[in-house]
């Protein structure tokens, strides 16, 4: 297949969109502008968002009520809508409370509190009402997702603006799909408006899937056994049950082998890696990521294109294990070595990420010159992102513990040249966002969902 479009690569394209905007923590509304081919590759990237073994800190609600153009009924039936959601007829499945209550981190119990007025900034009040009941959620938000309109009839412009301008809180944010031909939600890009254009290829991935095979509707074809396949490992890790998991995880492997697809074999790999993560299998998910590196790397040297973004996740997947076990000397060796490779990659979110680990791994034994000089390899990677990003990125973490492990081993003089430094790279009001209470609790974590 080469370097050619799959349906797999073009899914990491996705998060790769997603990651330039991950770490901004002004925005409120993301709009997904795509074209009516790229509509169902978005969707599917958002609801394993949805799931344990999405990528991301942000925990992703989805609400299907449709607009019909009256704002106060609107808002009556999201109020619904939430409510359903803590229903005794719930589903297991998407119980939510009963697999807080599994994994222990609901901190007191929560019920739905309909007496208030029906609004959305209340709605949005009540969500981070039960936010405050979960534990390990401190940092994240909810990022409520409102797929497009099916009928194109209303705009929904208006309510996505009035929205805004009533105010969404700190912890609450949204994000939508638009189609690019037939603009439903017409919002200029601002602080708190994000528009992500993303550049797929779908036709092109669709095409190469279907030449391999032409699957159509069949149930029993390698590509579409795939898909429901994954389904079903995710389903798994809402269980805890290991046996299980690892009975579907073969499974799924087992397909792959069947598509002879370099990508979907790498893929499903990963996936077995994020599942038993999920459930807390380190041993099972190292050994998984050390499969999908060692594909990635084969695909890398082959020309494939999505081999890199493989091999950086799967990296970084172990490297989150070793850290979590304490073996700190083999996980600076990996983020050092990530960094090296993104260097080569012109990737400079994961050079400033891969020091930035290493920094503060040192910095957590008190070996405070090698986490000094880190950071600012750290920052020195990250000077090449947009200006934007640095400023609501984990650029400012790696500033303030530079600056802070600076302080300690290095003169004066030197501490005040990083800080002319950082004023160039994030501005006049830098010390508004690198010297500031609440980067005592600056710390690199991974994904803590609340179903994991």
């Amino acid at each position: 297949m080469g370097a050619s479009a799959s349906v797999i690569q073009e899914y990491y394209k996705a998060v790769d969109y997603w990651a330039d905007i991950a770490g901004n923590r002004d925005w409120k509304l993301s709009v997904w502008i795509v074209g009516q081919n790229d509509v169902d590759l978005v969707d599917r990237f958002l609801e394993i968002e949805r799931s344990p073994v999405g990528r991301f800190d942000d925990i992703f609600f989805r609400f299907d009520t449709p607009y019909k153009g009256d704002d106060e009924e609107y808002a009556e039936q999201l109020w619904q809508e939430y409510a359903g959601w803590f229903s005794e007829k719930v589903e297991e499945k998407y119980d939510i409370l009963r697999a807080l209550r599994h994994d222990g981190l609901l901190r007191e119990e929560y019920t739905p509190d309909v007496s208030v007025e029906h609004t959305a900034g209340n709605l949005w009040r009540e969500m981070l009402r039960f936010k405050a009941c979960i534990s390990r959620l401190d940092d994240a938000f909810f990022c409520l997702y409102f797929p497009p309109e099916q009928e194109r009839g209303c705009s929904r412009t208006g309510w996505f603006g009035n929205v805004l301008k009533e105010g969404v809180p700190q912890g609450i944010r949204m994000t939508t799909i638009d189609l690019r031909g037939n603009r439903n939600v017409r919002l200029d890009e601002s602080r708190e408006v994000v528009c992500i254009r993303p550049r797929f290829d779908m036709a092109a991935a669709l095409h190469n899937r279907m030449a391999r095979s032409d699957s159509g509707n069949d149930l029993i074809a390698p590509e579409n056994r795939f898909k429901q396949q994954v389904t079903v490992v995710m389903d798994c890790t809402q269980k805890q049950d290991w046996k299980l998991l690892d009975r579907e995880i073969r499974k799924l492997l087992d397909i792959s082998k069947e598509m002879k697809d370099t990508n979907i074999r790498t893929s499903a790999l990963f996936i077995a890696s994020e599942a038993c993560y999920a459930i807390r299998e380190y041993r099972h998910s190292m050994k998984y990521s050390d499969a999908t590196i060692k594909e990635a790397e084969k695909a890398m040297e082959s020309g494939e294109a999505a081999g890199y973004s493989y091999w950086k996740m799967a990296v970084s997947m172990k490297a989150a294990i070793l850290t979590a076990g304490k073996k700190r000397e083999e996980a600076v060796a990996l983020y050092e070595g990530m960094a090296r490779k993104a260097i080569t990659q012109k990737d400079p979110y994961y050079v400033m990420e891969g020091y930035r680990m290493c920094g503060f791994l040192r910095y957590e034994v008190g070996k405070m010159e090698q986490a000094f000089e880190y950071f600012l390899l750290a920052l020195s990677g990250g000077s090449y992102l947009s200006g934007e990003i640095r400023r609501s990125s984990t650029f400012t973490y790696a500033a303030h513990l530079a600056l802070h492990t600076g302080r300690q081993v290095r003169s004066p003089l030197d501490v005040s040249i990083l800080e002319g430094q950082l004023r160039e790279w994030l501005g006049d009001d830098w010390k508004e966002l690198v010297d500031n209470p609440d980067m005592q609790l600056a710390k690199a974590r991974r994904k803590g969902g609340i179903f994991n």
